[in-house]
């Protein structure tokens, strides 16, 4: 076991304080410790940074994401709070991005549920690395109608992965489903009408997140998705 660092200890705790704040009373008290429990555990051993002149180019496209988005009509439906984005991007685009559209009106809420740590499958070391970096900059919640929840598009693993990897790899793939969100009856006793699943083009919509709809639908959400170009993942914008 990786001895924790006191310093990343006290503030995993902190930005787990900050991202429940951030989604506000309904979604708040259901964001995973997870990856705030990975940081407390190994700290520095996940270096939870970026790599020089990523974080700009990073923001840049998160920015222009959000501000592309945020003009749309189904923005509009999330900020009135009729409908919930599901952001199943990668997971520092997705972290990203929920932080530029909190400025829209659209409360962002972290949905992670993997224990990352040093030489798992699932490292997280620049998804650890958004949200330390935009956690510290989030607002707390303003009485925002709107949810976006912010997937970690990762959770299921190196695509083609080989069997034989799992015999001294630590496996912390998840899936995303009903114990990532809310219970459906209290986003419906909220306003909530549907949910809009947001990727990018030619990305499948996965077996979990197939699964999760179904049940949504059976409760009476409407499910409708929307795809990002792959031109828009560009700073000229």
């Amino acid at each position: 076991m990786v001895e924790a660092d006191t310093g990343f200890r006290w503030r995993a705790s902190w930005l787990f304080r900050r991202w429940k704040a951030a989604a506000g009373p309904l979604a708040g008290k259901y964001i995973p410790a997870a990856p705030f429990t990975a940081l407390a555990l190994f700290g520095e051993a996940l270096e939870p940074s970026f790599p020089d002149g990523a974080l700009a180019s990073l923001d840049a496209i998160c920015q222009g994401l959000a501000e592309r988005l945020a003009i749309t009509d189904q923005a509009a439906q999330v900020q009135a709070g009729e409908a919930a984005l599901v952001v199943d991007l990668p997971g520092a685009l997705a972290v990203g991005l929920g932080y530029h559209l909190q400025k829209a009106g659209i409360a962002p809420v972290l949905a992670w549920g993997g224990l990352h740590r040093p030489a798992g499958l699932l490292e997280g070391r620049s998804g650890l690395a958004a949200i330390g970096y935009y956690g510290a900059r989030l607002q707390k919640w303003q009485a925002a109608e709107g949810l976006a929840f912010l997937l970690e598009r990762e959770r299921s693993g190196p695509a083609n992965l080989d069997d034989l990897r799992l015999f001294n790899t630590f496996d912390n793939r998840y899936h995303a489903g009903e114990l990532l969100f809310p219970p459906l009856a209290g986003l419906k006793a909220n306003g909530l009408q549907a949910l809009i699943d947001l990727r990018m083009e030619n990305d499948p919509l996965p077996d979990d997140l197939d699964h999760f709809y179904r049940q949504a639908a059976k409760a009476d959400l409407n499910i409708y998705q929307a795809f990002l170009p792959a031109e828009w993942l560009t700073e000229e914008m």
